[in-house]
């Protein structure tokens, strides 16, 4: 497996394509073999295959907007294959899909063409989670709605929102890599159970012994570490280097 950053830990210095590069650069100096692009600045596809390239730090998979993979999914497409990037990844469902079942129905329907599209390009479409799919419908989790009605989807599992809404996250990693449907995990850590806010991997309660375990059972190969609240912190870099400090020898 390898280990990797989530870029939107460090988006307020990711904010022109100068401070992105030196952003990279030290983040595959902390050790970080790989790279989720995500929350950064604008930047033609070209230039940042070229910081990838430059810095070994392979592009795993992203966060694009959802009016951006509705309503231009040829382009999305066409970016990723320029950065070498075989995971298109949505980041979230709108806040006014959420909560009804004609929200969540209106999502599933307006999901089908761009995850076809992708799928038919070579490309793969997968969903990140917050704590809300864990809301029911019909007793049933939306998350598990959404993972039925669209069976060719994938994920990006994102274990601290699982375990904040009171899911199991070791289920679905289990779940979803015997399915063959995630080749990217978020994780990210919780200073306290229940419902803890975030902080670096390894400070907090969340096993990532086990997780790691189970995602290396499942030939889940890309573990990337994200920290929503980082800037609000300090120094984004000292973070993101003790999460990776207290997971290089789970994960690899």
């Amino acid at each position: 497996m390898k280990l990797g950053a989530q870029l939107f830990s460090i988006r307020t210095e990711c904010t022109t394509p100068e401070a992105l590069y030196s952003s990279m650069k030290k983040i595959k100096d902390i050790g970080y073999e790989i790279v989720q692009v995500s929350g950064v600045c604008k930047i033609e596809a070209e230039r940042l295959l070229s910081y990838s390239e430059e810095l070994s730090l392979p592009i795993t998979c992203t966060h694009r907007p959802y009016a951006e993979i509705t309503e231009s999914t040829a382009e999305v497409i066409k970016y990723h294959k320029t950065i070498k990037c075989p995971v298109i990844g949505l980041g979230s469902m709108p806040k006014d899909m959420r909560g009804s079942r004609d929200g969540l129905e209106a999502f599933i329907k307006a999901m089908k063409t761009p995850l076809e599209m992708i799928t038919d390009s070579g490309l793969t479409f997968a969903y990140h989670n917050h704590g809300f799919e864990f809301e029911k419908l019909d007793g049933k989790y939306y998350y598990d709605i959404i993972m039925e009605e669209l069976p060719e989807l994938h994920f990006i599992h994102d274990v601290y929102w699982s375990k904040y809404a009171g899911a199991d996250p070791l289920y679905y990693v289990n779940l979803l890599g015997e399915a063959g449907r995630m080749t990217n995990i978020h994780f990210k850590d919780m200073i306290s159970d229940p419902q803890g806010d975030m902080c670096p991997c390894g400070v907090g309660v969340i096993d990532f012994r086990t997780l790691a375990d189970a995602c290396r059972a499942h030939g889940i190969d890309n573990v990337l570490v994200e920290q929503d609240n980082a800037p609000t912190l300090g120094d984004v870099f000292e973070q993101m280097k003790t999460s990776y400090e207290n997971l290089k020898n789970i994960v690899k």
